[in-house]
Protein backbone atom coordinates (compact mmCIF):
# COMPACT_ATOMS: atom_id res chain seq x y z
CA UNK A 1 0.00 0.00 0.00
CA UNK A 2 0.75 3.56 -0.32
CA UNK A 3 2.17 5.83 2.64
CA UNK A 4 1.69 9.24 2.60
CA UNK A 5 4.71 10.54 1.18
CA UNK A 6 4.30 8.33 -2.02
CA UNK A 7 0.94 9.84 -2.61
CA UNK A 8 1.91 13.28 -2.56
CA UNK A 9 4.63 12.10 -5.01
CA UNK A 10 2.40 10.47 -7.61
CA UNK A 11 -0.13 13.72 -7.08
CA UNK A 12 2.70 16.00 -7.96
CA UNK A 13 4.49 14.26 -10.98
CA UNK A 14 1.57 11.78 -12.16
CA UNK A 15 1.01 12.23 -16.08
CA UNK A 16 -0.87 9.37 -17.11
CA UNK A 17 -4.25 8.31 -16.01
CA UNK A 18 -2.88 5.07 -14.60
CA UNK A 19 -0.86 6.24 -12.66
CA UNK A 20 -3.48 7.39 -10.03
CA UNK A 21 -4.94 4.77 -7.88
CA UNK A 22 -8.21 6.65 -7.07
CA UNK A 23 -8.31 5.69 -11.55
CA UNK A 24 -6.96 2.18 -11.71
CA UNK A 25 -8.30 0.37 -8.78
CA UNK A 26 -11.70 0.34 -8.74
CA UNK A 27 -11.14 -0.79 -12.50
CA UNK A 28 -9.01 -3.61 -11.65
CA UNK A 29 -9.31 -4.92 -7.70
CA UNK A 30 -6.02 -4.76 -6.70
CA UNK A 31 -3.69 -2.65 -4.39
CA UNK A 32 -1.58 -0.06 -5.70
CA UNK A 33 2.31 -0.21 -4.59
CA UNK A 34 5.15 2.61 -5.41
CA UNK A 35 8.91 1.00 -5.95
CA UNK A 36 11.32 3.90 -6.97
CA UNK A 37 9.24 5.36 -9.12
CA UNK A 38 7.19 3.04 -10.75
CA UNK A 39 3.70 2.23 -10.07
CA UNK A 40 2.12 -1.34 -9.94
CA UNK A 41 -1.05 -2.80 -9.04
CA UNK A 42 -1.67 -6.58 -7.41
CA UNK A 43 -3.76 -8.67 -6.29
CA UNK A 44 -2.92 -12.45 -5.13
CA UNK A 45 -1.83 -13.69 -8.39
CA UNK A 46 -2.20 -10.80 -11.03
CA UNK A 47 0.93 -7.60 -11.34
CA UNK A 48 -0.25 -4.44 -13.50
CA UNK A 49 3.13 -2.74 -14.26
CA UNK A 50 2.56 1.28 -15.23
CA UNK A 51 6.00 0.90 -16.28
CA UNK A 52 6.04 4.82 -17.14
CA UNK A 53 8.58 6.19 -14.39
CA UNK A 54 7.75 8.89 -12.37
CA UNK A 55 9.51 11.71 -12.97
CA UNK A 56 9.83 10.55 -16.52
CA UNK A 57 12.27 8.56 -17.73
CA UNK A 58 12.50 6.01 -20.67
CA UNK A 59 15.93 5.29 -20.90
CA UNK A 60 15.34 0.61 -22.25
CA UNK A 61 18.22 -0.53 -20.10
CA UNK A 62 17.51 1.21 -16.58
CA UNK A 63 13.82 0.83 -17.35
CA UNK A 64 14.14 -2.78 -18.33
CA UNK A 65 15.79 -4.06 -15.13
CA UNK A 66 13.73 -2.14 -12.61
CA UNK A 67 10.64 -3.81 -14.39
CA UNK A 68 12.84 -7.01 -14.35
CA UNK A 69 13.46 -6.93 -10.63
CA UNK A 70 10.02 -6.15 -9.58
CA UNK A 71 8.53 -9.48 -11.35
CA UNK A 72 11.29 -11.29 -10.01
CA UNK A 73 10.11 -10.29 -6.86
CA UNK A 74 6.86 -11.12 -7.35
CA UNK A 75 6.49 -13.97 -9.45
CA UNK A 76 2.83 -13.35 -10.53
CA UNK A 77 1.05 -16.09 -12.68
CA UNK A 78 -1.00 -12.89 -15.02
CA UNK A 79 1.92 -10.04 -15.69
CA UNK A 80 0.39 -7.04 -18.18
CA UNK A 81 2.68 -4.10 -18.67
CA UNK A 82 2.25 -0.28 -19.76
CA UNK A 83 5.29 1.05 -21.40
CA UNK A 84 6.97 3.56 -23.50
CA UNK A 85 9.25 1.06 -24.89
CA UNK A 86 8.56 -2.87 -25.46
CA UNK A 87 9.58 -5.03 -23.08
CA UNK A 88 11.63 -8.43 -22.88
CA UNK A 89 10.95 -10.03 -19.30
CA UNK A 90 13.17 -12.94 -18.35
CA UNK A 91 11.14 -15.94 -17.74
CA UNK A 92 7.74 -14.50 -19.21
CA UNK A 93 6.51 -14.76 -22.69
CA UNK A 94 4.55 -12.14 -24.36
CA UNK A 95 1.06 -13.15 -26.03
CA UNK A 96 -0.70 -9.76 -26.62
CA UNK A 97 0.83 -6.43 -27.50
CA UNK A 98 -0.92 -3.47 -28.48
CA UNK A 99 0.60 -0.11 -29.80
CA UNK A 100 -0.74 3.44 -29.31
CA UNK A 101 -0.12 7.13 -28.03
CA UNK A 102 -1.07 9.51 -25.91
CA UNK A 103 -2.12 12.94 -27.38
CA UNK A 104 -1.71 16.04 -24.79
CA UNK A 105 -2.98 19.29 -24.70
CA UNK A 106 -1.02 22.58 -23.77
CA UNK A 107 -3.44 24.64 -22.29
CA UNK A 108 -1.13 27.83 -23.15
CA UNK A 109 -1.31 26.35 -26.79
CA UNK A 110 -4.69 25.48 -27.67
CA UNK A 111 -5.95 26.02 -31.45
CA UNK A 112 -8.85 28.00 -32.15
CA UNK A 113 -9.62 27.95 -35.84
CA UNK A 114 -12.56 29.52 -37.48
CA UNK A 115 -14.34 25.96 -38.24
CA UNK A 116 -13.76 25.42 -34.60
CA UNK A 117 -15.55 28.33 -33.08
CA UNK A 118 -18.44 28.10 -35.76
CA UNK A 119 -18.82 23.77 -34.09
CA UNK A 120 -19.29 25.76 -30.93
CA UNK A 121 -21.38 28.14 -32.00
CA UNK A 122 -23.80 25.56 -33.03
CA UNK A 123 -23.82 23.30 -30.48
CA UNK A 124 -24.34 26.11 -28.02
CA UNK A 125 -27.72 27.12 -30.06
CA UNK A 126 -28.82 22.89 -29.03
CA UNK A 127 -27.38 22.23 -25.64
CA UNK A 128 -26.13 23.60 -22.38
CA UNK A 129 -22.93 22.39 -20.60
CA UNK A 130 -22.40 22.26 -16.67
CA UNK A 131 -19.48 20.44 -14.45
CA UNK A 132 -20.38 18.65 -11.15
CA UNK A 133 -19.93 15.24 -9.35
CA UNK A 134 -23.70 13.87 -9.73
CA UNK A 135 -23.69 10.36 -11.86
CA UNK A 136 -27.51 9.67 -12.05
CA UNK A 137 -29.45 6.73 -13.30
CA UNK A 138 -29.96 9.07 -16.29
CA UNK A 139 -26.21 9.36 -16.78
CA UNK A 140 -26.41 5.39 -16.32
CA UNK A 141 -28.81 4.76 -19.20
CA UNK A 142 -26.80 6.66 -21.28
CA UNK A 143 -23.58 4.84 -20.22
CA UNK A 144 -25.53 1.52 -21.15
CA UNK A 145 -27.00 2.79 -24.66
CA UNK A 146 -23.60 3.78 -25.41
CA UNK A 147 -21.85 0.61 -24.75
CA UNK A 148 -24.83 -1.20 -26.66
CA UNK A 149 -24.08 1.45 -29.70
CA UNK A 150 -20.12 0.21 -29.95
CA UNK A 151 -20.91 -3.13 -29.83
CA UNK A 152 -18.36 -3.51 -27.29
CA UNK A 153 -16.67 -6.32 -26.46
CA UNK A 154 -16.80 -8.06 -23.14
CA UNK A 155 -13.65 -7.00 -21.77
CA UNK A 156 -14.44 -3.45 -22.53
CA UNK A 157 -18.07 -3.77 -21.69
CA UNK A 158 -17.33 -5.01 -18.13
CA UNK A 159 -14.92 -1.84 -17.91
CA UNK A 160 -17.23 0.95 -18.95
CA UNK A 161 -20.03 -0.93 -16.83
CA UNK A 162 -17.54 0.08 -13.74
CA UNK A 163 -17.55 3.65 -14.63
CA UNK A 164 -19.82 4.59 -11.51
CA UNK A 165 -17.59 2.57 -9.25
CA UNK A 166 -14.55 4.74 -10.27
CA UNK A 167 -16.76 7.94 -9.85
CA UNK A 168 -18.24 6.81 -6.57
CA UNK A 169 -14.31 6.37 -5.43
CA UNK A 170 -12.77 9.22 -6.72
CA UNK A 171 -12.86 12.89 -5.16
CA UNK A 172 -11.27 14.25 -8.09
CA UNK A 173 -13.39 13.39 -11.31
CA UNK A 174 -15.59 15.89 -13.26
CA UNK A 175 -18.65 14.54 -15.22
CA UNK A 176 -18.94 17.55 -17.13
CA UNK A 177 -22.56 16.98 -19.29
CA UNK A 178 -24.34 18.06 -22.41
CA UNK A 179 -28.16 18.71 -21.74
CA UNK A 180 -30.62 20.02 -24.37
CA UNK A 181 -31.92 23.55 -23.87
CA UNK A 182 -35.29 22.22 -25.35
CA UNK A 183 -36.01 20.06 -22.68
CA UNK A 184 -33.21 19.36 -20.45
CA UNK A 185 -32.47 15.91 -21.79
CA UNK A 186 -28.87 14.27 -20.81
CA UNK A 187 -27.27 13.89 -24.24
CA UNK A 188 -23.09 13.20 -23.75
CA UNK A 189 -20.73 13.52 -21.11
CA UNK A 190 -17.21 13.31 -20.21
CA UNK A 191 -15.46 12.12 -17.60
CA UNK A 192 -12.58 14.14 -16.54
CA UNK A 193 -10.00 13.57 -13.85
CA UNK A 194 -7.91 15.93 -11.93
CA UNK A 195 -6.01 14.49 -9.19
CA UNK A 196 -2.62 15.48 -10.68
CA UNK A 197 -0.92 18.80 -10.18
CA UNK A 198 0.08 19.67 -13.29
CA UNK A 199 -2.14 17.35 -15.40
CA UNK A 200 -5.96 16.44 -16.09
CA UNK A 201 -7.31 13.52 -17.82
CA UNK A 202 -9.91 13.19 -20.44
CA UNK A 203 -10.83 9.69 -19.58
CA UNK A 204 -14.57 9.26 -21.02
CA UNK A 205 -16.95 10.61 -23.76
CA UNK A 206 -20.19 9.42 -23.32
CA UNK A 207 -22.92 10.06 -26.27
CA UNK A 208 -26.48 9.02 -27.21
CA UNK A 209 -28.23 8.53 -29.96
CA UNK A 210 -29.53 12.17 -29.64
CA UNK A 211 -26.29 13.45 -29.38
CA UNK A 212 -24.49 11.98 -32.60
CA UNK A 213 -27.26 14.81 -34.53
CA UNK A 214 -26.11 17.94 -32.94
CA UNK A 215 -23.09 18.74 -34.66
CA UNK A 216 -20.32 20.03 -32.25
CA UNK A 217 -21.52 18.90 -29.21
CA UNK A 218 -17.79 17.19 -27.97
CA UNK A 219 -16.18 20.16 -28.79
CA UNK A 220 -18.52 21.94 -26.62
CA UNK A 221 -17.80 19.38 -23.91
CA UNK A 222 -13.93 19.84 -24.30
CA UNK A 223 -13.93 23.94 -23.82
CA UNK A 224 -15.35 23.17 -20.42
CA UNK A 225 -13.08 20.23 -19.43
CA UNK A 226 -10.63 23.15 -20.42
CA UNK A 227 -11.99 25.54 -18.93
CA UNK A 228 -12.65 23.68 -15.31
CA UNK A 229 -8.60 22.69 -16.15
CA UNK A 230 -7.88 26.07 -16.81
CA UNK A 231 -9.67 27.16 -12.77
CA UNK A 232 -7.51 24.08 -11.58
CA UNK A 233 -4.28 25.93 -12.51
CA UNK A 234 -3.50 22.75 -14.26
CA UNK A 235 -0.57 22.96 -17.57
CA UNK A 236 -1.85 19.94 -19.20
CA UNK A 237 -4.72 17.86 -20.35
CA UNK A 238 -3.71 13.82 -21.20
CA UNK A 239 -5.96 13.46 -24.11
CA UNK A 240 -5.68 9.49 -23.80
CA UNK A 241 -5.03 7.45 -26.63
CA UNK A 242 -5.00 7.96 -30.33
CA UNK A 243 -7.70 4.72 -31.06
CA UNK A 244 -8.49 5.69 -34.52
CA UNK A 245 -8.07 8.60 -37.24
CA UNK A 246 -11.03 10.40 -36.48
CA UNK A 247 -10.22 10.39 -32.71
CA UNK A 248 -6.71 11.77 -33.37
CA UNK A 249 -8.50 14.08 -35.83
CA UNK A 250 -10.88 15.38 -33.16
CA UNK A 251 -8.08 15.90 -30.63
CA UNK A 252 -5.53 17.35 -33.20
CA UNK A 253 -7.84 20.45 -34.15
CA UNK A 254 -7.80 21.73 -30.58
CA UNK A 255 -4.00 21.62 -30.66
CA UNK A 256 -3.18 18.34 -29.17
CA UNK A 257 0.08 16.07 -29.89
CA UNK A 258 1.55 12.90 -29.82
CA UNK A 259 2.69 12.70 -25.81
CA UNK A 260 4.24 9.39 -25.26
CA UNK A 261 4.86 6.20 -26.69
CA UNK A 262 1.91 3.31 -25.75
CA UNK A 263 2.78 -0.14 -25.42
CA UNK A 264 0.38 -2.88 -23.47
CA UNK A 265 1.97 -6.28 -23.49
CA UNK A 266 0.69 -9.38 -21.42
CA UNK A 267 2.55 -11.97 -20.37
CA UNK A 268 2.56 -15.22 -19.06
CA UNK A 269 5.23 -17.74 -17.05
CA UNK A 270 7.78 -19.12 -19.74
CA UNK A 271 7.54 -23.19 -19.45
CA UNK A 272 10.74 -24.52 -19.87
CA UNK A 273 10.62 -28.94 -20.71
CA UNK A 274 14.50 -28.33 -19.46
CA UNK A 275 13.81 -27.27 -16.50
CA UNK A 276 10.73 -29.68 -15.68
CA UNK A 277 13.42 -32.74 -16.51
CA UNK A 278 16.13 -30.84 -14.62
CA UNK A 279 18.50 -31.42 -17.88
CA UNK A 280 21.06 -28.72 -18.52
CA UNK A 281 21.32 -26.13 -21.22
Amino acid sequence: MLNSCQKRLIYNLAYLPEHLPSYLCPFSDSDPCLDRGLLYYQTRDRLSLIASPLPPDTRGPDLQSHVTAIVREHKPAELSCISPVPLDIDGYRSVRTEYDLYYCLDLDNLLDGPKLRNMLKRASREVQISAGRDFTREHLQLLRDFIAFKNLDREKALFFHRIPEYLSQSETALVIEARTRQDNTLVAYDILETGSRRFAFYLFNITGKQSRSIPGVNDFLLQEAINQAGTMDKSYINMGLGINRGIVAFKAKWGAFPFLPYYFQQFQPAFSWKRFFRLKG
